[in-house]
């Protein structure tokens, strides 16, 4: 009889976890929070960059939920101290339907037990080309014109959850339908898209093959075009460049608010200004704003916006192109502030892009108060 009632329990949390991940797919969530409290644990997903309540599990079932987590990621599950991260395919969960689907698996010891958090790659909808993603088309232009360059630095800047990585893809496409002739590869962490026609290589940051040691060797590859998921480090930093220096375009990302800040943080760096205004073609900062939900015309009367008024993101950027103002000034080591002067003589800062989607009827005030800050 016990080994009865705790197949059943067994049973009745790997259906519980199914259900969870299942309806957060169907959502088009992409990330599902798993966090533990007092006496139950909350279960939320992020949908157009914020978090909604999914469900709330009773306590005690909560470690049993981390742990079918683990085993269906591969991860140890009688380690509870450390942090681990795996991962898994959709087609592992019961009643999933549709594309199948990645999904990535972070967990981390906490004083009330083990949060987890689960990231959901989609491949299906995505945005593939630089006319979709909603920036003005004076940068969509600025992008194809340092796409059809041979060698230099492409930057692409902004918080976690800003479209970084869809706009890299998104060049990334441009460059193989313009020139299907040149060799493209990517190095991720993760893999988030599949492009056809782009070798793509997944690291593991702390293991042997990080973002350094990879790019070194496939340097030495024949590789024309290469995508580096981040820039982390002095390192990356520095191997990036060289290599956008020697005959190579590349194109990265990097957590900065501005591209001025992003010219700044190269320089502490430790990159030499020469260098960096030879390498630097084009660097974007953007922000992700959610879209007036088109069925209820943002009321929040409707399902297919949950109520929230918004469905979908669009991008907003600021672009500074290298020119011999910008130029100068780097080589001149001026501080940020004046840098941002002539980076907004340029193009218009995000908050005056973003009130391009706000008079177009895209989004709102509020919503561009939310991911800007005080916008006036």
């Amino acid at each position: 009889m016990g080994t009865k009632n705790s197949n059943s329990s067994e049973n009745g949390v790997v259906h519980l976890v199914d259900d969870l991940l299942n309806r957060a797919i169907r959502g088009r969530g992409s990330d599902v929070h798993f966090e533990p409290g007092e006496r139950e644990m909350r279960v939320r997903y992020r949908i157009d960059g914020l978090l909604h309540d999914l469900d709330r599990i009773p306590g005690q079932l909560a470690e049993n939920v981390i742990a079918r987590l683990k085993v269906l990621a591969g991860l140890l599950t009688y380690r509870i101290d450390i942090p681990q991260e795996g991962a898994f395919n959709s087609r592992q969960i019961e009643g999933a339907n549709g594309e199948p689907l990645d999904l990535r698996v972070a967990t981390f010891p906490t004083v009330r037990g083990e949060r987890a958090v689960v990231r959901l790659l989609h491949t299906v909808g995505q945005i593939s080309g630089l006319e979709e993603l909603g920036l003005d088309q004076s940068l969509v232009t600025e992008f194809e014109r340092a796409a059809r360059q041979p060698q230099g630095l492409i930057l692409v800047t902004g918080p976690a959850g800003s479209g970084k990585s869809t706009t890299l893809y998104a060049i990334a496409r441009y460059i193989l339908s313009e020139d299907p002739g040149r060799s493209v590869v990517s190095l991720e962490d993760p893999v988030e898209q599949r492009i056809a026609g782009m070798t793509q290589i997944q690291i593991a940051p702390h293991g042997e093959l990080n973002y350094p040691r990879a790019m070194r060797s496939l340097l030495r590859q024949d590789v024309q075009v290469l995508l580096v998921g981040e820039i982390r480090d002095a390192e990356t930093a520095h191997v990036v460049v060289e290599a956008s220096l020697t005959g190579h375009l590349i194109m990265s990302t990097m957590h900065s608010g501005d591209p001025a800040e992003t010219i700044v943080r190269l320089l502490e760096m430790g990159i030499a200004p020469y260098q960096l205004v030879s390498a630097l073609n084009v660097v974007c900062a953007q922000r992700l704003v959610r879209t007036v939900c088109p069925a209820c015309k943002g009321r929040g009367e409707c399902e297919p916006c949950a109520g929230t008024g918004y469905a979908g993101r669009t991008a907003c950027g600021q672009l500074a192109a290298m020119d011999e103002t910008l130029r100068q000034a780097i080589l001149d080591h001026r501080p940020v502030g004046e840098l941002r002067k002539i980076v907004n003589r340029q193009r218009p800062d995000l908050t005056t892009d973003g009130k391009r989607l706000v008079d177009a009827g895209r989004t709102t005030l509020d919503e561009l108060r939310r991911v800007l800050g005080d916008v006036e």
